[in-house]
């Protein structure tokens, strides 16, 4: 039960082949937002004033990284539909396969066909409370996906009635456990249409307009929503449409129709620009179901260009006892010239003797990378730069720095994606000077790339 199933994944392919070009590629419908263009490079030297990690003392951050994938249906107490599993079993044993991967998030499949006819019950509702009850005591967040449909042969969906009256419910109990999704989910995907959420291949037509607003004027209105192409994109209404990040469901390094967007479209570099301003996801095909020459280097661009926070490990990784490429890349080592020619940022501090795995690139440059650097202190004020690594933002989290124990700075990270570096300077006469890096809807504490000591989440400067 690792991969949606064998038998499902081999109709997958005959099902998306079906979909027309203009379902996964640019076409005259697209309309993107503009966003400034990144920036493709670091301007500051770098001191060591303030001491880096190696990797191997990286700290393990929320809400970033590479992320696993599990199921649960409602309604049926099983993970995958039809597959009669224990959606709990099924996540402990992900847990498990990846607990040396430092997995802090899951795509969390929520299935709702049991339900395609009708309304969503109490019963329902409650599973789904005590299941992200569940992520929670296990320090895991997850990227929410509702999803109807998960066999292509079948011919059993919702209408656009049943799923407009289904978000409505889900807003409400979104709305009375605020709390509890604030400290379960880290980002949610649009879902609900067709096969796996995906939105195609629905077994009745759809309104998707309809539900790509009601899916952003009911969901939490402080977190990001994924859609998987830029037609969908297309249909966000403008008031929320910083909100809208993407998700690329078929990351192979080259263009694809089964993509996000075609590579020579008009609309592509407007697509990645957006990307580097919103949480941004995306995955490889299955293993065994890869097509061939995927392209290392082109995955890396494609990560960078996308800016991606989370990335799937479930895929292309270890499958049935087999090893992909995620597995094959931990002894597949670049150096900073590869890097550098590519465009990629990287921290040096992270490579050793001018070297790391492409397994070891992505899993500490998805998302954010905070370091801290070039600290003076003098005429009553502490100066120092601040450094963002990573692909993207760490969005919703503010650095508070304190003098003395008082607060005498509070910085939003929100604008600080790749390549991102900025000096901060504060007044700072006597005392402790000390950072801390938090989430503004939980409290929860990043932590910089930096050997500090820590203190209640705060991180000791000088």
């Amino acid at each position: 039960m690792k991969k949606k199933f064998q038998a499902i994944n081999a109709a997958m392919l005959a099902a998306v082949t079906a979909i027309s070009a203009t379902a996964l590629a640019g076409c005259n419908r697209i309309k993107i937002a503009e966003y400034p263009a990144a920036r493709i490079s670091f301007i500051y030297e770098k001191d060591d004033s303030i001491p880096f990690l190696s990797a191997e003392n990286a700290p393990v951050n929320p809400d970033r990284g590479f992320r696993g994938e599990t199921y649960v249906t409602l309604g049926r107490g099983e993970a995958y539909p039809g597959s009669g599993a224990d959606p709990y079993e099924y996540l402990d044993e992900c847990l498990d396969r990846f607990s040396d991967d430092d997995i802090r998030l899951m795509q969390v499949y929520v299935y709702l066909i049991e339900y395609c006819d009708g309304e969503l019950p109490e019963s329902a509702l409650l599973e789904l409370k005590n299941y992200l009850t569940y992520l929670k005591a296990k320090g895991i967040k997850a990227l929410l996906r509702f999803a109807y449909e998960s066999d292509p042969d079948a011919k059993e969906g919702p209408s656009t009635r049943i799923i407009l009256d289904h978000i409505e419910t889900l807003g409400k109990f979104f709305d009375a456990h605020e709390e509890l999704i604030d400290e379960s989910v880290y980002a949610f995907q649009l879902g609900m249409i067709g096969l796996w959420g995906e939105g195609h291949s629905s077994v009745r037509r759809l309104n998707k307009r309809k539900i790509v607003r009601a899916v952003f004027e009911t969901f939490p209105d402080d977190m990001f929503v994924m859609v998987r192409t830029p037609e969908l994109l297309s249909l966000v209404p403008e008031e929320y449409e910083k909100r809208a990040g993407l998700h690329d469901d078929y990351l192979i390094g080259y263009s694809h129709e089964w993509g996000m967007m075609d590579f020579n479209d008009e609309n592509y570099p407007r697509l990645l620009n957006k990307c580097k301003y919103a949480l941004t996801d995306a995955e490889m095909p299955w293993g065994d179901q890869s097509p061939e020459n995927m392209d290392m280097t082109g995955i890396l661009r494609q990560a960078a260009g996308y800016g991606l926070t989370s990335f799937s490990i479930e895929h292309n990784y270890i499958e049935d006892g087999n090893e992909y490429l995620l597995k094959k890349w931990q002894s597949v080592y670049v150096d900073s010239k590869f890097l550098s020619d590519n465009g990629f940022p990287y921290n040096p501090a992270l490579l050793t003797d001018d070297k790391i795995s492409v397994y070891d690139y992505l899993k500490h440059h998805l998302g954010y990378q905070i370091s801290f650097s070039n600290l003076s202190l003098e005429s009553g004020k502490a100066r120092f730069l601040i450094t963002n690594y990573g692909f993207n933002a760490p969005y919703g989290y503010d650095l508070n720095v304190y003098s003395g124990g008082i607060k005498v700075c509070t910085e939003s990270l929100d604008d600080l994606n790749i390549f991102s570096e900025k000096f901060i300077e504060v007044d700072h006469a006597a005392g402790a000077l000390e950072l801390e890096i938090v989430s503004r809807r939980t409290g929860a504490h990043a932590y910089p790339y930096n050997d500090l000591v820590r203190n209640n989440g705060k991180c000791v400067l000088a």
